[in-house]
């Protein structure tokens, strides 16, 4: 276990590891997802080499592995803190076909143990660290801890307002010279316009853009 993951467990989880026996073998591993292998997250930690990273929005948590696995290659000393409540929003209550991979069970979402079973069964427990809020009470707790983040992967709701209460309570938690990363940029009308009024408050647009991602480094 790396140190970063080893003290934020006792710090936010009291020393209780959410993954340790996990029975994965129970739970079918499911990595669907969406621009989980792009450049600008492996990028991010190959060129920042962080210490914390933070994914907002991680649905089975194929986007996580890559991060993870990057880490983990270059051996780094570091965590990636998975932030999401595992029912879904409302899009994927909304859309058939995502409503499905809710995977429910006696009427409640088993999305989580399709996203830890993932996570062993790539051998990524060590630095990977669930925190199962939604985005506002996770950056709470958080803060609560004195956590900044090298690396910030939003990918959580796609209305204007989730995006834009996303970005204001995740920017500041980002350290100087880290960077923020977006996805679903610029496909979802209401994400773009988010990101764009956001950053054009910041005074930092426009921004890098490869489709579906977007990064500003602070």
């Amino acid at each position: 276990m790396t140190n970063v993951r080893n003290a934020l467990l006792s710090k936010v989880w009291r020393g209780q590891d959410p993954f340790l026996n996990y029975p994965s073998r129970l739970y079918r591993q499911d990595q669907q997802g969406w621009g989980s292998a792009h450049h600008y997250l492996t990028d991010a930690i190959a060129r920042l080499r962080p210490s914390v990273v933070v994914e907002i929005g991680v649905w089975k948590g194929a986007s996580v592995i890559s991060l993870a696995s990057k880490m983990k290659e270059m051996s780094l000393d570091g965590v990636v803190i998975a932030v999401d409540t595992w029912l879904g929003a409302w899009d994927h209550w909304t859309n058939d076909e995502w409503f499905a991979h809710l995977n429910f069970s006696q009427g409640f979402p088993a999305l989580y143990h399709t996203f830890a079973a993932n996570i062993v069964g790539e051998g990524l427990q060590e630095y990977v660290l669930p925190l199962p809020l939604d985005s506002v009470n996770a950056a709470h707790v958080l803060r609560h801890h004195e956590v900044q983040a090298d690396v910030v992967h939003i990918d959580g709701g796609h209305d204007y307002h989730a995006v834009t209460s996303d970005l204001r309570e995740w920017w500041p938690m980002i350290r100087p010279q880290g960077v923020l990363i977006g996805d679903d940029y610029p496909h979802w009308p209401e994400v773009k316009q988010a990101f764009d009024d956001f950053f054009i408050g910041q005074g930092r647009f426009p921004f890098e853009v490869d489709p579906p991602k977007c990064r500003i480094f602070k």
